[in-house]
């Protein structure tokens, strides 16, 4: 049974704009756990100040501790086995072959369990309905439970639901919408509506309506996914709310960026409702490169050019150029290709180039012995320096990112890594061969550049910074969400969590405008308009995630990317929180 619980934990952790004015809302913790939110903030206490640009909000990400980080040696080694099988599962499942205002949006992240998923608030309809909702790169749909998806739809009664008959500006339809997971999928129908994230409004969005959802897909305190990644990769053929945003012009700059922040490591790893406990995730920024944010150059790595044209899977898919540990390279091949994912906890590659990285490590062997096949075992104590290369540069990872914790039944002596087998085949039709999660996103600065290409730089400190929880206002114009309590089960597709198994291609959209947006089905096209403004809130250093040992490279394709000025927000992100209170994100309140 300890096992089965393990196993169910790790899968879910895998499934971890342009208006004139910013909106940025405050968080609301737990009421049960209000000491670790006190102390998560404590812990942000420190770091320079992003207020002194012009018009910036910054806004906190919160995380939701679990099993991982706290202290490795504290972590429980069945959870810790049954956390990483789950994400893995969800992985493979997700990525399975397949088918004219300056301005910048700012907004929290929050981190669920152990670095499980990291999600932000956002607003639908009128009068605006808060929601928590996972931030994936992995994916492009975005989709809701609705108020019909009850318990024998695999909905909890807990969950927090789209009611279209209370939105004044919902537009329904009847095109079906399905988003198969692999062993279950997501159903119901298009409909579109008003949408707020981060300060940005779009109308007329296109999301489905989900009636009934697979066993564990979604779980409190989130509501549903909303993809990041491009439109070609949408089942319902609707264009993505960052890119209506995009095509229309309102951002400063075709970019979004996410700092993501590690959990705490002085939580009480015993504590029964570890899971339910929330803590600053981050902050993810849409429309602007916000230079205060990162420190050095960023690094950009493009998108192979078949890859960026309606005919491309549409994920955020890049060459990876190797990978060291300790200095000694493994073998990978030529520039596999990897996509990075926002809404993924580990990192998946090829077999052979899997059993190349732990060959470098004196010690390491195979878990299938254990039943984790694919998962791979090294001593506890071994110290490790890990580099991934992107673009001509190397970035180090995090020693505890890596480590998932001690292995059952081995005396705390041997420890499962981050990284895992999943084999997609040949990446001659685009199917990235690597996925790159949170494990590796937890160390740098990433950014989502809308002209083809991701980016890498140094946290500022060496750490994620997150929002100031009292920063910012509730705008009234957008109610708040209560705080309540959090299943602490992980769901084995997601748990509420990373953005699913990967979609298949199955409808498209009709409608177009001059600028290439589409609305899902016979639905109208999208369009965007601005926001309220709140006060802005700072950002301060947040977690510590240095990652080990020195970057390397030469860092070709490199820019300052310096921030510019205007009516700006940054939104905090939060991960593995309870309800919080809301930040739409465009043109409403983000609460992550």
């Amino acid at each position: 049974m300890a096992f089965q619980a393990l196993l169910s934990t790790v899968t879910a952790a895998l499934v971890c704009a342009s208006s004139i004015q910013a909106y940025v809302l405050p968080f609301q913790a737990n009421a049960d756990h209000k000491g670790d939110l006190a102390d998560a903030q404590a812990f942000r206490l420190f770091g320079r100040s992003l207020n002194d640009q012009q018009g910036s909000i910054s806004v906190p990400v919160y995380k939701r501790h679990g099993v991982l980080h706290p202290d490795i040696g504290k972590r429980d080694p069945q959870k810790t086995m049954n956390w990483a099988l789950r994400q893995g599962e969800i992985m493979r499942t997700k990525f399975g072959a397949s088918s004219t205002h300056q301005k910048r949006q700012t907004i929290g992240l929050t981190d669920v369990g152990p670095d499980s998923y990291y999600y932000a608030q956002l607003s639908v309809g009128t009068p605006a309905q808060n929601f928590n909702i996972v931030l994936d790169t992995g994916s492009s749909d975005f989709w809701l439970v609705d108020s019909d998806c009850g318990a024998a739809q695999n909905c909890d009664s807990d969950l927090n639901k789209y009611n279209a008959g209370a939105s004044s500006t919902n537009i329904g339809s009847s095109t079906p919408f399905t988003i198969e997971y692999g062993t279950g999928a997501v159903r119901g129908t298009l409909a579109a509506d008003k949408v707020s994230l981060a300060g940005y409004t779009v109308n007329n969005l296109t999301f489905a309506e989900a009636s009934a959802v697979a066993s564990n897909t979604v779980e409190y305190p989130t509501s549903g996914i909303m993809g990041m990644g491009f439109q070609s990769l949408s089942t319902s053929g609707a264009t993505p709310f960052w890119q209506v945003l995009e095509k229309q012009g309102v951002l400063s700059q075709n970019v979004f960026t996410f700092q993501l922040a590690r959990n705490i490591d002085n939580i009480n790893p015993n504590d029964p409702n570890i899971n339910d406990i929330e803590s600053p995730g981050g902050v993810f920024t849409l429309g602007q490169l916000d230079s205060n944010q990162y420190s050095g150059d960023i690094t950009y790595t493009s998108i192979p050019n078949n890859l960026q044209n309606q005919q491309g899977l549409g994920y955020w898919t890049i060459p990876m150029a190797g990978i060291t540990v300790n200095g000694n390279s493994a073998n990978i091949g030529n520039n596999p290709l990897a996509a990075i994912d926002t809404g993924t906890t580990l990192i998946g590659g090829p077999a052979s180039s899997i059993r190349a990285f732990y060959s470098q490590i004196s010690g390491a062997r195979s878990a299938a012995s254990a039943g984790m096949p694919g998962y791979y075992l090294f001593p506890c104590t071994t110290n490790l320096n890990i580099q991934l290369t992107f673009g001509g540069k190397s970035w180090p990872m995090n020693s505890q990112d890596f480590n998932l914790g001690s292995f059952p039944y081995t005396n705390s002596q041997t420890c499962l890594g981050a990284l895992f087998e999943i084999d997609h085949g040949s990446s001659q039709y685009g199917v990235p061969q690597w996925i790159v999660g949170d494990s590796f996103l937890k160390n740098v600065f990433s950014v989502y550049d809308g002209t083809g290409r991701v980016g890498f730089a140094s946290l500022k400190g060496s750490e994620a910074q997150v929002a100031s929880v009292t920063a910012g206002a509730v705008s009234s114009q957008t109610p708040q969400a209560t705080s309540a309590g959090s299943d602490s089960s992980m769901s084995s597709l997601g748990g509420g969590g990373g953005g699913g198994g990967l979609p298949t291609l199955t409808s498209f959209a009709t409608q177009a405008t001059v600028t290439g947006i589409f609305g899902g089905g016979s639905l109208p096209v999208p369009s965007a308009s601005g926001g309220v403004a709140t006060s802005n809130p700072s950002l301060v250093a947040g977690s510590s995630n240095s990652g080990s040992g020195s970057s390397s490279g030469s860092g070709s394709g490199s820019s300052s990317g310096g921030s510019s000025s205007g009516a700006n927000s940054i939104v905090p992100a939060m991960v593995g929180v309870t309800a919080a209170s809301a930040a739409a994100i465009f043109g409403a309140f983000l609460v992550l």
